[in-house]
């Protein structure tokens, strides 16, 4: 996956996943920049039909839109891709894969080699960041 790849995969992920502020062209090419050769665009025929991507913080790997397109689903892309992104992430390190998912994928990352654990998956986003110090 190159940064030649963007507007490309614009498309695709908005037929097929969704696109949001973190998919602009300058954050797509630090987040390549910062994990080179950890993510994967398939094709068939010049065509994406699935996506990956990949990253390293220097202790834990993560994995990001693992996407396959509508009409490949349900053939093993998504797990390829996954397998893949595991084995590239292993190749620089990374020990620890932290991952939090739909419920409706729950299988399929544990069909990838995931388990389940007690821990509760919270997330921060800008748009949605309200706290405010106690002033008293």
């Amino acid at each position: 996956m190159t940064l030649a790849d963007h507007p490309s995969l614009i498309t695709f992920w908005k037929a097929n996943y969704f696109v949001n502020e973190m998919d602009t062209k300058n954050q797509f090419k630090l987040f390549l920049d910062k994990n080179p050769d950890l993510s994967i665009v398939m094709e068939t025929d010049g065509r994406i039909i699935g996506t990956a991507l990949g990253s390293y913080d220097g202790r834990r790997g993560y994995i990001q839109k693992v996407v396959t397109a509508k009409e490949y689903r349900k053939r093993g892309i998504g797990k390829m891709l996954v397998l893949e992104v595991i084995r590239r992430l292993r190749a620089v390190g990374v020990l620890y894969i932290p991952l939090a998912e739909d419920k409706h994928l729950v299988a399929f990352y544990i069909e990838c080699g995931f388990k389940k654990t007690e821990q509760v998956a919270m997330n921060m986003s800008w748009s949605t960041y309200t706290y405010t110090p106690d002033t008293a």
